[in-house]
C-alpha cells in the first residue's frame, strides 16, 4: 500500500472511485480543477487506486473536501492510513488545523473522524441535498500533529 500525489493521469480511476463512494460525485472538470489547485492524495492497494483524499490549503489550516475508500476495501484501516498520510503532509506544509463537513446522517464517518481526534464545532442547516430534500452538515475540526 502506498499513498502518493494524484495526477491528471488518474482521472478515469478517480471518476470511478468517486462514483462508487459519493452520492453526488464530482464531474471530470471538477476533478481537473481540484488536481490543479488542491492537495490530492491517492492510496494504491495492490496497484489499484483504492482511496483518495482532497484538501484545500488555506493560510495555516486545511479543509478536507473529500476522502473515500473503495467500498470493497472498507473496514481494513485504509481510511485511517490515508487520513494519517494527509495529516503528515499538511503538517509538513505548515498547516495546523483540519476542518471538514460531514452529513448529519453519516454516523460511520462521524465515528471515523472522532477516532482521528476531530470534534464537532458547528452545524450548517440544510447543507447537503438528499433524495427527499436537504440535510444538515456537521462542522468538524481538529489540530494536526
Amino acid at each position: 500500500m502506498i499513498v502518493r500525489p494524484l495526477l491528471p493521469a488518474d482521472l478515469d480511476a478517480l471518476l470511478a472511485l468517486d462514483g462508487a463512494t459519493n452520492p453526488h460525485p464530482w464531474t471530470a472538470a471538477q476533478w481537473q480543477d481540484s488536481l490543479a489547485q488542491h492537495l490530492c492524495l491517492g492510496l494504491e492497494y495492490h496497484g489499484i487506486l483504492a482511496g483518495l483524499a482532497v484538501a484545500m490549503l488555506l493560510p495555516d489550516e486545511a479543509e478536507l473536501l473529500l476522502i473515500a475508500v473503495d467500498p470493497a476495501r472498507q473496514g481494513h484501516g485504509l481510511g485511517r492510513e490515508l487520513l494519517a498520510a494527509l495529516g503528515t503532509e499538511l503538517t509538513a506544509q505548515q498547516r495546523v488545523n483540519l476542518f471538514l463537513e460531514v452529513r448529519a446522517s453519516n454516523l460511520r464517518a462521524q465515528q471515523f473522524y472522532a477516532a482521528a481526534g476531530l470534534r464537532e464545532i458547528g452545524r450548517r442547516k440544510n447543507y447537503y441535498p438528499t433524495t427527499n430534500g436537504r440535510e444538515d452538515a456537521l462542522l468538524l475540526a481538529g489540530a494536526l500533529s
